[in-house]
């Protein structure tokens, strides 16, 4: 029985096939750059201004955000997306995914100043002290100029506990001296919340 002729074509046409991404894998990276397109549509303009964008994606983005029929919307998106796809997504990516750590690092940082001052302001008065010494032994060094400038002192954490506990009995009094408190110790736990969320 003859041999079958295998022809050159064939393999070529094989290796090409595999060369190019199926149409599925193309459908995946065009919705996923969609949904990088629409990530960076919900940023503020002057918060695009810190991307380095082509400038015909920076008016494309401008423009949708000055869009407000539905349907205009959603063709302004397919040409976000479009623009996209002719973009290099990675400096994209990694400044957004740089952009979510910081927004997560200042929501945690928020979360524990407000736990310090409840603690600081809910604790028994015999309790007080020692959680004071807790949040000033969690304050930079002094040598750390860097995040001492606007450190309050020891003093004055202890006078605006006292404020805002005061305040806190009186059930018309205004929060401003709780206030007061959580922006001295945001400033006193600024850069030193890893040795304050052990406390």
């Amino acid at each position: 029985m003859p041999r079958k002729k295998s022809y050159q074509w064939q393999a070529d046409g094989e290796a090409e096939r595999e060369a190019t991404p199926s149409r599925s894998a193309r459908k995946r990276q065009s919705l996923a750059l969609q949904k990088l397109g629409e990530e960076l549509s919900r940023l503020a303009p002057a918060e695009l201004r810190d991307f380095d964008l082509p400038p015909e994606l920076a008016e494309a983005l401008a423009m949708y955000a000055r869009i407000r029929d539905h349907e205009g919307r959603r063709r302004q998106m397919q040409y976000i997306g479009r623009l996209m796809r002719e973009t290099d997504a990675e400096p994209l990516r990694a400044a957004l995914a740089a952009r979510r750590e910081t927004a997560a690092a200042d929501a945690a940082r928020f979360h524990l100043v407000e736990q310090w001052r409840e603690r600081l302001l809910t604790a028994p008065d015999a309790d007080v002290e020692s959680l004071l010494l807790t949040v000033l032994k969690a304050m930079p060094a002094r040598h750390d100029e860097r995040h001492t400038a606007d450190q309050p002192s020891a003093e004055a954490l202890r006078r605006l506990v006292r404020e805002a506990r005061a305040a806190r009995t009186k059930s018309s009094a205004a929060p401003h001296a709780s206030r007061a408190l959580f922006r001295a110790l945001a400033r006193a736990l600024a850069g030193a919340t890893a040795a304050a969320e052990r406390a």
